[in-house]
């Protein structure tokens, strides 16, 4: 009974391990498309220098931003490069301004980005963008990046990689290049593109091509006939039809003998019997 016991608590264990590791397994593989597009902001490391003088290394928090999910094939993506001060200890120098920055001047910057995938070609792409200085910078503040965006089509389904490289800022009249210190050390995101809304042929094969339906422009003119017919209902009488032979009313009519005739013709008889019968009786009883 005891190793009963224990044998039902063992299997009540491994039942709920079982199911809580199938709920873990569910959980991670069902998010991976919606986590897959979304980057989590890094600290990275870039050389920036004047366009003349030698490059530095100073810290930057960036991220690339795209839609979150599973995205469709021809539909257009728009994907966000923000480059932030850092926000960690004072030893992450940020890129410090060489000249003042009045307030409302334009600052702008352009980065190349590296698609990396099926859904879109291999070449770099531009991301650019504007901002105008809320407040003046002092020489050696931080120089205020703005976001630069970028637009991409993918062009067929799977996964894509985007991956930041070099950028360069203008500000007031100077240049800031920059370069990561180490080959693929900018921010990343990945794109996951799903199959879309496709067409089938006659082989069950999806395909996006549409199908194009000739039209005439001149319409044929449409021939109709028009016909009136007029229905004359058929009139009504209310003659009534006497039958040829008379109505069946029992009375006889000229068909023979009533029937009471035969009635009291059997009644006779049946009385004639009856008296015939005892007028033999009493003869037999006088002989006997």
């Amino acid at each position: 009974m005891e190793m009963e016991v224990l044998t039902s608590k063992a299997r009540r264990r491994l039942a709920l391990k079982t199911s809580a590791m199938a709920v873990l397994g569910a959980g991670i593989f069902g998010g991976l498309p919606v986590v897959a597009a979304i980057a989590a902001p890094v600290d990275v490391v870039y050389n920036c220098g004047p366009a003349e003088g030698a490059p530095s290394p100073y810290h930057f928090r960036m991220e690339l931003r795209g839609p979150a999910g599973t995205i469709s094939p021809s539909a257009t993506v728009t994907v966000t490069w923000d480059v932030l001060t850092p926000t960690g200890t004072a030893s992450q120098t940020p890129l410090p301004a060489t000249t003042p920055i009045p307030t409302g001047a334009t600052v702008s910057a352009s980065g190349a980005v590296s698609p990396n995938g099926t859904p879109l070609p291999s070449t770099s792409i531009s991301a650019n963008g504007v901002v105008t200085a809320q407040a003046s910078v002092s020489t050696g503040s931080p120089v205020p990046v703005p976001a630069m965006t970028m637009v991409v089509v993918p062009t067929a389904s799977g996964t894509v990689t985007l991956k930041g490289g070099g950028f360069s800022v203008q500000a007031n009249g100077a240049t800031y290049n920059c370069q990561p210190t180490a080959t693929g050390a900018g921010p990343a995101a990945t794109l996951v593109v799903g199959t879309g809304s496709t067409a089938t042929n006659g082989t069950n094969t999806p395909t996006n091509t549409p199908t194009n339906t000739p039209t005439s422009s001149t319409p044929k003119p449409t021939k109709t006939s028009t016909a009136t017919v007029t229905v004359t209902p058929p009139e009504k009488t209310n003659k009534s039809k006497t039958p040829k032979e008379g109505a069946d009313t029992g009375a006889g009519g000229e068909m023979g003998p009533d029937g009471r005739m035969f009635i009291l013709t059997g009644a006779a008889l049946i009385a004639a019997a009856t008296v015939g019968g005892l007028v033999m009786r009493r003869r037999n009883a006088t002989r006997g």
